[in-house]
């Protein structure tokens, strides 16, 4: 079995990412897993791309898009994730999508964004250094 090459694209403040598994959807408020059953087909235009998810025909399928990527990328993307598709897909896509909230980055530590505490282990495991070597002498 051979390994799919992770693929990222970035638009505006968007990332989708492909790794041979379910494609991953980050923007700043919301994470979306979306497993490849879920997906009736990936189109890309031009410089966006656009994730039309299965549905059933009474329902309008929804779509992932994400705009302002590079175009190249875009076609790469689309290709690798629908030669990966599964023949049978799930009837109700959405159904399958997880959402969640982006992890919030660690706030800055305090005194000016420095954490102290790994030059303090440092400075202490250069002076135990030191005081062993003027032991020996």
């Amino acid at each position: 079995m051979t390994a799919t090459p992770s693929l990222v694209l970035r638009g505006g403040e968007s990332v989708l990412r492909f790794a041979g598994g379910p494609v991953t959807l980050r923007r700043p408020d919301k994470e979306h897993h979306i497993p490849l059953a879920a997906i009736s087909f990936v189109h890309a235009e031009g410089r966006s791309v656009a994730i039309v998810l299965t549905a059933s025909g009474a329902d309008e399928p929804t779509i992932y898009r994400v705009a302002d990527v590079d175009e190249t990328g875009a076609l790469a993307f689309a290709d690798a994730v629908t030669a990966a598709l599964p023949e049978t897909p799930a009837p109700d896509g959405a159904a399958l999508v997880t959402t969640s909230t982006p992890r919030a980055a660690e706030p800055a530590a305090a005194g000016g964004g420095v954490s102290w505490k790994p030059v303090v282990a440092a400075v202490a495991v250069l002076l135990v250094a030191l005081a062993v070597f003027a032991a020996r002498g």
